[in-house]
């Protein structure tokens, strides 16, 4: 067989795969209808496409891109769920169950209440010395005496301590509301967390105990 002919029946016999090999785009035009093309025009190639065969088969798919919004939200996602995770490792090596972040709670909530207590002692004490500098006060007023004025400096220093510590006090009981909501939301999270790595939910057994 002669060179020339091997080289004819090699051309003709790649004919078929040549028609079998061809490929199409699949998209979307502005009217929103489907168009079958060779070429697909520039501005549709962001919508998103389907690369098929002559027979219809999608060979492969090119997904839309997003849009600016789109993907400040998807990175938004992206971030929040790093943070998650971050966080569940951070409460996992702090508690081991629900029953742990209340126990917690407590403790904290039990430093904070003798914080507010110490605080309300101070108090008593500043108004016990309060009233009897006012007493003395008093005392010379009824006697037509004009108030000493150290007993006025010392009785105005006694009440700008109280309001030092009633706002200190106010803060605590804020940091209190804060705690409850903090250790709330880490509760809430370590049912999740409980359940995922325990395979069952969780059962709080401490008001039968």
């Amino acid at each position: 067989m002669s060179n020339r002919l091997i080289a004819l029946l090699l051309t003709l016999s790649l004919i078929p795969l040549a028609a079998e090999a061809r490929q199409f785009f699949r998209y979307k035009d502005a009217d929103g209808q489907t168009v079958i093309n060779s070429s697909i025009p520039p501005e549709f190639v962001k919508n998103g496409y389907e690369i098929i065969d002559d027979k219809g088969v999608v060979l492969r798919e090119v997904a839309p891109q997003l849009s600016e919004e789109e993907i400040r939200n998807r990175r938004a996602e992206e971030q929040r769920v790093q943070e998650e995770r971050v966080r569940d490792a951070e409460l996992v090596k702090l508690y081991r169950s629900p029953g742990d972040v209340d126990r917690a709670m407590r403790t904290w909530l039990s430093r904070l209440d003798m914080e507010i207590r110490l605080k309300d002692n101070r108090i008593d004490i500043l108004r016990t010395e309060f009233n009897a500098l006012q007493s003395q006060a008093a005392n010379q007023e009824r006697a037509g005496q004009a108030v000493d004025a150290e007993l006025l400096t010392q009785m105005a220093e006694i009440e700008a301590e109280i309001a030092d510590y009633q706002a200190e006090i106010d803060h605590v009981e804020a940091r209190k509301t804060e705690a409850r909501e903090d250790f709330a939301a880490d509760r809430e999270r370590m049912e999740i967390i409980y359940e995922r790595l325990n395979g069952r939910p969780w059962e709080d057994t401490s008001a039968s105990n």
